[in-house]
């Protein structure tokens, strides 16, 4: 599935699930100078970034705040939408903004999440390797822009931040791993690769008898919903 679709497909999960909702805010976390997504209904669009040049670039946002996810303290409870899109992969400390996000996150609403999953042939690279080589590469890909610094903490792993949700009051409503647009790139320019990047992955999904997903699959999608007060409450008493 390419980029735009899934992007595309996100947006429609996350219309449907607040259908009827009007008036809705959203907030963009490490928001950049563009966002990924359309979503219905949505009356105000706030956007914090570290940056202030990619803050000042975004000219859809209500509302700009120039602050760390890691500490600057979002308010509790306030937004219907919480998107995060390639940006915890670049955290030293992924869990603290993660729960300042999931904070902020009304109940019913929903956060979304977009970041590389660890366990694959991009994740296992980018993790092992400094950031001098990644700038090197991006420039080898002809990519226009350079990398940030990235960490891939062992806390974003697909399953760790599900479980993460789910201890403060989440549901996953979506989750997709997908291969994304480097790896495919790099198949596609020499045949040698392709046939390292399937002989590699059939051998660790024989190793541990299929029941590891493929390492092509290097990018998690999640959407996350809250809990409403309803089930809060349920599950308070114990029903």
């Amino acid at each position: 599935m390419g980029a735009s679709n899934l992007e595309n497909l996100i947006s429609d999960q996350v219309n449907a699930h607040l259908q009827g909702k009007t008036g809705l805010k959203l907030l963009e976390a490490g928001c950049g100078s563009a966002s990924y997504f359309r979503f219905a209904n949505v009356a105000k669009s706030v956007g914090i970034d570290i940056s202030k040049e990619q803050l000042e670039r975004n000219h859809v946002l209500h509302e700009k705040i120039l602050g760390d996810l890691q500490t600057y303290l979002l308010p509790a409870e306030e937004f219907d939408i919480v998107v995060c899109w390639d940006v915890i992969e670049h955290l030293s400390r992924p869990r603290d903004a993660l729960l300042n996000m999931l904070n902020a996150v009304k109940p019913g609403g929903v956060l979304v999440l977009g970041f590389p999953n660890l366990l694959s042939f991009k994740g296992l690279v980018t993790k092992m390797t400094p950031h001098w080589f990644h700038v090197l590469f991006y420039r080898l890909m002809n990519y226009e822009f350079r990398p940030f610094q990235t960490y891939l903490r062992l806390a974003i792993l697909p399953s760790r931040v599900v479980g993460f949700a789910q201890t403060n009051g989440f549901t996953p409503i979506f989750y997709r791993l997908h291969e994304g647009g480097v790896t495919r790139r790099l198949k596609q320019r020499s045949r040698l690769i392709r046939c390292l990047f399937a002989l590699t992955d059939v051998m660790v999904r024989f190793i541990f008898f299929g029941k590891c997903n493929s390492l092509y699959l290097d990018n998690c999608a999640l959407i996350l919903k809250r809990d409403s007060i309803q089930q809060l409450a349920s599950r308070a008493r114990g029903d």
